[in-house]
């Protein structure tokens, strides 16, 4: 299948490589089919899938494909990878399409903090009513006075409902 994918893209990168790269190369050359094929032929998991087809997307940076992906059925892998993959090729504003699907508050909270929203950091940290949580934020603000005092405030609020 290798050879077969070598002579059709003229391109002698395939032979030898694992099913995951093999996977990788044919998504980011624009070959879907013959992704499809691969992971159909060797029985790849749909969450194995998912992971490989998110980060190939990303690395060509075609973020409307990505985006099609996400909403062809809910994701077995959750959205977090493509969180993930958005924040690695430093696309913040794909990464927002993304973090507000997270079921996690937590992993909502985290993520914002890494792209530098604190109000929406703040605001999905007091959902978890996880005063640790704040605290750790807090501290990525440091150097912002404004979004440190939402996050005190925010604790101290916590703390008066008995939740630490």
């Amino acid at each position: 299948m290798q050879h077969e994918l070598e002579v059709t893209t003229k391109q002698a990168i395939f032979i030898d490589s694992s099913i995951s790269d093999t996977i990788r190369t044919c998504i980011v050359l624009g070959n879907h089919r013959a992704a499809m094929k691969v992971k159909t032929e060797f029985k790849v998991s749909e969450k194995r899938w998912y992971w490989l087809k998110v980060f190939a997307l990303a690395t060509i940076r075609d973020w409307d494909a990505l985006e099609k992906f996400s909403k062809e059925k809910r994701p077995p892998i959750g959205y977090r990878p493509f969180v993930e993959a958005c924040i690695e090729a430093d696309e913040k504003g794909e990464a927002l399409k993304y973090i507000p699907k997270l079921a996690d508050p937590r992993e909502r909270a985290e993520s914002y903090a890494r792209i530098g929203m604190a109000k929406e950091a703040a605001d999905a940290a007091s959902q978890a009513k996880d005063g640790e949580l704040l605290g750790r934020l807090k501290l990525t603000f440091a150097q912002n006075a404004a979004a440190s005092s939402i996050f005190d405030t925010l604790r101290d609020r916590l703390s008066f409902q008995g939740v630490s």
